[in-house]
């Protein structure tokens, strides 16, 4: 049935996708292990976006379903969501002066799907409230997402504030969205920057695995 399932969400099937959730969770399948079976489909999407068999349609789709399998499966989670089956920690935000959310959403939907512990801030943060959930959460991974080139701003006094607490050398900063580019990456101080969710993924793993970023 697990198998079944897989075929459903890789074949953008919503609703057949929400009501199999359903019944394996009437039927007493372990979250868990549902959460597991969409978690590889959703790997299966990233693969097909990346060699171009889906296009960014079929990423956004794909990740909206598997936020509404989320909010179904989120209550009989919450007892076990905590130190099991979690890749890492990332905290997540868009900048001050900068309300768009619609990019960091989709990003985030696909990080969690791929068991990433995602701290989500929201938009027009400012650059204390980042530094103060990267000292609570002990994240070490730091995403900033910016559709305007204001935010730029804010991103640049951020990494200056990570440098007079001391957390920017353990702190791996990426910064994505529609106006950054590989020259703001390095005007703003950050250490990876990408529009690809896939790629982004990848990215935050490696670092977090000690792996260097590839």
């Amino acid at each position: 049935m697990l198998e079944a399932l897989k075929k459903a969400l890789l074949g953008m099937k919503r609703q057949e996708v929400i009501d199999m959730v359903k019944q394996e969770l009437d039927g007493g399948t372990d979250p868990l292990d549902i959460l597991k079976a969409c978690r590889k489909a959703m790997e299966e999407v990233g693969k097909k976006f990346e060699t171009g068999e889906f296009f960014l349609s079929e990423l956004i789709y794909s990740a909206e379903v598997f936020k509404a399998v989320g909010a179904i499966l989120e209550p009989a989670l919450v007892a076990v969501r905590e130190g099991r089956d979690n890749a890492g920690a990332i905290v997540f935000g868009t900048p001050k002066g900068d309300i768009h959310d619609l990019g960091k959403n989709i990003v985030i939907t696909m990080m969690r799907s791929q068991g990433l512990m995602v701290h989500d801030l929201g938009v027009d943060v400012p650059p204390e409230a980042f530094v103060a959930e990267l000292q609570k959460t002990g994240a070490p991974v730091l995403a900033l997402s910016a559709l305007i080139t204001p935010a730029f701003a804010g991103m640049q006094q951020i990494i200056a504030m990570l440098e007079e607490k001391g957390l920017r050398q353990k702190t791996f900063v990426i910064i994505g969205g529609g106006v950054t580019t590989e020259f703001a990456r390095k005007e703003i101080g950050a250490d990876a920057q990408t529009l690809d969710p896939i790629k982004a993924i990848r990215l935050c793993r490696d670092f977090i695995q000690g792996q260097g970023v590839q």
